[in-house]
């Protein structure tokens, strides 16, 4: 209760600071037909080369979704892997997070743990938009872009000198969220930013030693803090500021608890800082030159204690401390032109630098004995548009650079628009990807009396080709009915893996070919301005990587997923209420025992039911959201066959998937 007040009184006192600006509103505009991502300049979503699917801070505000991680979760062909530890992955298209290329305003976000971004840490109360491609886009963007990209893109429209908005949430599994953000215009300088606080308990510090919660309290704060300048039409620049930290603590059980009692707990603490600048500059009607610069910090330390509860005393434990820490910086240019050969031609050149270091006590260049071992990429790509007929638009794209660890791959990219009717859009798409050997695979070092994993610096990067069908129709006002779909197709060489390379001695090497191919379909019904309700299903093939002629285990292994949406608004009383359905089906999985024989397992199937309803006052300046998430109450799934789960999975009781059931109140004010 007193987290509930708290994101009450948050909102309330914001209330109360900016009412005097009432009649002062900030403009709605609605950004969702334009996406920046992979084009040469901003572009509506229906006209984009690439399908771009785009998701508005009103929908997840709606539906009461504060971090990427949820949003993603409810999107097919997505599927978050919830880690208590390390945190929330992702994979696309049944492609690992490895292969996903999550950016802010184009930025590449750095620290993945396990070959993952933890999307728990991106809090989304700064972003007005996030524009997802599924598919390569390595030849745009490079390395750890084989299977998709995400850009998360800040909020910056201002139509007002002031600019306030602020809000909290509580949630019933014992969480609970707060925001608060300010801009100022003053004319052509603008400034804007905000902080944010996250804090989830999950029961008292008792019930989570006696193991009542898989999951792991957690504590996250974040401010950010944003300069822009446009002194003209021609000329714009954007500063970016912003930092994150979060302590997770993994409480242990108490042991000897008849005689001297003492507890042994892990404490994780990361740190997050990233600068970014961007400058556009409009040379002339016809060209355009862009410059992105970005430099980012992750750092992680563990600390184990050991406390005794009589007396009570703390004490660090022996080889129970690590630090691990990555910097990244990165510097791309670009030159864009559009509308030669009358009109029907467009390009772009781009030229782009980045680095990436790795230090920590598990991190170790084995050739030069560095602690801070690093990678420098510099790369080069060009792109060409033209336009073949008025429905007709084809793209090339190549790019080829030099790393300093690798052999940096050729890379090109071929795809296809097609407008036969102001409904229709026809995408076809080729496109090679790859993704760079990361630090850890390279220079990971970690011995122990239980561990004995080295990285490789034999490593060759992965090599990646897709290909992709995209239908999509938008209906009319006899038939409101939007449909559209997608063939896909996937194959990655050279896959990077962790083997037995020398009686229980594992290192990273380039060994398994991998592929997944499938289909998505979607329908969106929109009878008038009340109803809109949406139905959707994937269906996605993973290789099995232990079949073989021998063992007669089958060579693909299918994955179903449905989604369903029912949303009904009243926009005269700013109201709507909204239902979210999300399937995911069985999935049959093989595991090689120590004698070489296969073992079948299944890992279950399962439903996510979430309600939410949104109540605007005062003209939507105040909103009110209220909900219930996982009405079903699933929060893991049972997994047979092989062994049991760990402190990352959940433990053997299953595979976790998500909280359980939670219902949720927020309120949030906007001048």
């Amino acid at each position: 209760m007193k987290q509930l007040i708290l994101c009450l009184f948050f909102s309330g006192a914001a209330v109360s600071v900016i009412g005097a600006q009432a009649d002062s509103l900030l403009l709605s505009v609605n950004l969702k037909d334009i996406v920046v991502t992979a084009e040469y300049a901003p572009t509506e979503a229906r006209n984009a080369i690439h399908k771009v699917t785009v998701l508005t801070q009103k929908e997840w505000r709606e539906q009461g979704i504060s971090d990427l991680s949820e949003l993603l979760q409810r999107q097919l062909t997505m599927r978050v892997s919830p880690d208590p530890i390390l945190g929330n992955g992702l994979s696309i298209q049944g492609l690992g997070g490895q292969n996903i290329q999550i950016m802010i305003d184009g930025v590449p976000v750095i620290g993945r743990l396990g070959g993952e971004i933890d999307l728990t840490q991106l809090n989304l109360a700064r972003f007005s938009r996030v524009e997802v491609i599924a598919g390569a886009l390595s030849a745009r963007y490079g390395s750890d872009a084989a299977g998709g990209v995400i850009n998360l893109v800040t909020a910056r429209e201002q139509a007002d000198k002031w600019k306030v908005e602020a809000g909290g949430r509580y949630e019933t599994v014992d969480l609970d969220r707060q925001f608060l953000r300010l801009g100022r215009q003053l004319g052509s300088f603008q400034i804007y930013g905000g902080l944010d606080r996250y804090s989830a308990r999950f029961g008292s510090v008792d019930s989570l030693r006696a193991g009542a919660s898989p999951w792991n309290p957690k504590d996250q704060f974040g401010y950010d803090i944003n300069l822009r300048y446009q002194p003209s039409d021609s000329l714009s620049l954007r500063y970016g500021y912003r930092s994150f930290s979060e302590t997770l603590t993994l409480y242990g059980e108490v042991r000897r608890p008849e005689f001297l009692p003492y507890v042994v707990d892990q404490i994780f603490d990361t740190w997050r800082e990233d600068h970014a600048l961007s400058v556009n500059y409009r040379l002339s009607p016809k060209l355009n030159a862009d410059l992105t610069a970005g430099w980012n910090t992750f750092d992680r330390h563990k600390q184990t204690q050991r406390r005794d509860l009589e007396p009570d005393t703390t004490s660090l434990v022996i080889d129970g401390q690590d630090t691990t820490r990555y910097t990244g910086s990165l510097l791309r240019l670009s030159l864009s032109a559009k509308d030669g050969m009358r009109g029907k031609l467009s390009g772009q050149i781009g030229l782009e630098y980045r680095r990436e270091s790795g230090a920590g006590g598990r991190i170790l260049d084995t050739a030069s004995l560095s602690n801070e071992p690093a990678i420098n990429n510099l790369a080069a790509w060009i792109g060409l548009r033209y336009r073949l007929q008025r429905d007709w638009t084809a793209e090339a794209t190549v790019r080829a650079g030099y790393n300093s660890r690798y052999e940096h791959p050729f890379v090109p990219a071929f795809h296809l628009l097609w407008k036969p009717s102001p409904a229709w859009r026809w995408r076809l798409g080729y496109a090679a990807g790859f993704r760079a050997p990361a630090i850890q695979e390279l220079f990971f070092s970690f011995i122990d009396v239980n561990h004995y994993i080295i990285g490789s610096q034999e490593l060759t990067a992965e090599r990646s080709h897709n290909f992709r069908l995209n239908g999509e129709w938008s209906g009319n006002k006899k038939w409101p009915l939007a449909i559209s779909g997608a063939i896909f197709y996937n194959r990655i060489s050279d896959r990077i893996t962790l083997a037995d390379v020398a009686d229980g001695r594992f290192s990273y090497v380039n060994l398994e070919e991998y592929r997944t191919h499938g289909a998505t379909v979607q329908f969106v019904y929109t009878p008038n301005e009340r109803w809109t309700i949406t139905t959707g299903g994937a269906m996605t093939r993973l290789l099995n990587t232990l079949a073989t002629p021998e063992n007669e285990s089958p060579e693909f292994l299918s994955l179903g997923e449905a989604n369903n949406q029912l949303n009904y608004r009243l926009p005269k009383a700013h109201l709507s209420i909204r239902l979210d359905h999300r399937y995911v089906g069985r999935q049959d999985r093989y595991q090689a025992g120590a004698d070489g024989q296969l073992s079948q397992g299944v890992i279950g199937d399962y439903h996510l039911l979430h309600f939410s309803l949104n109540k605007g006052f005062l003209n939507n300046r105040i909103q009110l959201t209220a909900g219930v998430k996982n009405l079903l109450n699933r929060d893991r799934v049972p997994v047979t066959g092989g062994t049991g789960g760990d402190a990352h999975t959940g433990g053997s009781a299953g595979q976790l998937i998500d909280f359980g059931r939670s219902a949720f109140l927020g309120l949030a004010a906007r001048w």
